[in-house]
């Protein structure tokens, strides 16, 4: 099921959100900005763990898009 994850892990999920926000041009605090950290939370739990690859790993952008 889910893992705990630690500070560090937070840390890496909280920049590569912050970073595909900057991005997208999109509000962090943003049902848009949930969208990108439910991608991004879903690609970590499934060995994602690179913070670089977090923040430029392929996401399902026409989910946001259709909410912006």
């Amino acid at each position: 099921m889910f893992d705990f994850l630690d500070s560090a892990d937070m840390e890496k999920l909280g920049g590569a959100i912050e970073a595909r926000c900057k991005e997208l041009k999109i509000a962090p605090d943003s049902i848009e900005a949930q969208m990108i950290a439910s991608q991004l939370l879903d690609m970590f739990q499934n060995g994602v763990a690179d913070a670089e690859e977090l923040a430029t790993r392929p996401i399902a952008l026409a989910i946001i898009q259709r909410h912006g």
